[in-house]
């Protein structure tokens, strides 16, 4: 290998020590800062996860004050079962099944007209999940209690409870309560199980759950009718057979807020009572009176008002409405 000459070597030594200290000197002065992708820098991604359309709480929404109306039946001791018939012409209405977005409003406006208060019995499968669907019908549930209403558990799925293992029964309990609660701000101490079933081991499993369960003596077959004419008819006829058999003049009347025919038929079984009472009235005896309160088929939980108390005012205002009726009848349209 030819040598190279020291000369030649020195000045390529020198050469390449005046280019480096040069373009050194030129990438700290003119050249811009290299960019750093953000994805190099970016710390690992979370886990996305599916955004919660929340259910707007008691804060959110106009409830009545604690205490001012038991509407959760809190007041009484659980572990009752609530059979539903009264000695009384008391007369409870109970809607099961809702709410139902096409028919639960209408009836409140409806009761709201009647002057009467009623219980219900809320089915959880249809709110507190949080999709739009569901959420009115949360809406629907808190507007129950907003207008004075009572609300009960008619559990999640309407499963038979005496068919379910006692941790079935728990698990369904658990959901509609967390539902109801989530809902209206309040826990559910009333039940009526499903189809009306019961058992001796369910009681005592609802009973440890802190419930007292309601159930009904009067039932115009709604479910089984499809007229309102026919679910007055039938409430009567059951009705009039009670007194004969039992001695029971009033009761718990379950119905259906989910039915439209249920809900034309309660202006007319109104009416329907009103005008009995017209001829009770002549005879002296105790009318027919749509009561406000579960208390007055449990004994012992009677609320203040007494069922004697609420004649006297009933019986004034069956006298206004019985002259009316009477008027109407006289004078042709």
């Amino acid at each position: 290998m030819v040598g190279i000459p020291w000369k030649v070597r020195l000045s390529c030594c020198a050469l390449a020590m005046v280019a480096g200290g040069s373009f050194a000197g030129a990438s700290e002065v003119i050249t811009p800062p290299v960019a750093i992708s953000p994805v190099a820098i970016r710390p690992r991604p979370a886990p996305i996860v599916e955004p919660v359309h929340a259910e707007p709480g008691p804060d959110v929404v106009q409830l009545p004050p604690v205490g001012s109306r038991d509407v959760t039946g809190s007041r009484f001791p659980s572990g009752l079962t609530v059979h539903g018939g009264s000695k009384h012409r008391a007369i409870l209405l109970t809607f099961d099944d809702g709410p139902s977005r096409r028919t639960t409003p209408r009836l409140l406006d409806m009761l709201d007209e009647l002057g009467i208060t009623a219980l219900f019995f809320v089915k959880s499968e249809s709110f507190g999940n949080g999709n739009p669907w569901e959420r009115e019908h949360a809406a629907i549930v808190r507007e129950i209690v907003r207008r004075g209403h009572m609300i009960g558990n008619h559990t999640e799925t309407h499963r038979q409870l005496p068919l379910l293992r006692n941790a079935e029964i728990e698990a369904e309990l658990a959901v509609s309560e967390r539902k109801i609660q989530k809902t209206i701000g309040r826990k559910p101490r009333l039940i009526r199980p499903p189809g009306g079933a019961l058992s001796e081991r369910v009681e005592q499993l609802l009973a440890e759950n802190g419930y007292t369960s309601v159930m009904w003596t009067l039932y115009p077959g709604d479910l089984e009718v499809h007229t309102p004419e026919e679910v007055v008819r039938t409430f009567f006829r059951v009705l009039d057979r009670r007194e004969r058999e039992t001695g029971e003049r009033g009761g718990i009347v379950l119905l259906h807020d989910t039915k439209q025919h249920s809900l034309d038929a309660v202006p007319r079984l109104v009416e329907a009572l009103q005008k009995r009472n017209c001829r009770l009235l002549e005879e002296g005896e105790e009318l027919y009176d749509i009561v406000d309160d579960l208390g007055y088929f449990i004994p012992g939980h009677e609320p203040e008002q007494t069922l004697e108390e609420r004649q006297e005012t009933l019986r004034e205002r069956a006298q206004r409405t019985c002259n009316a009726l009477a008027f109407r009848q006289l004078v042709p349209n």
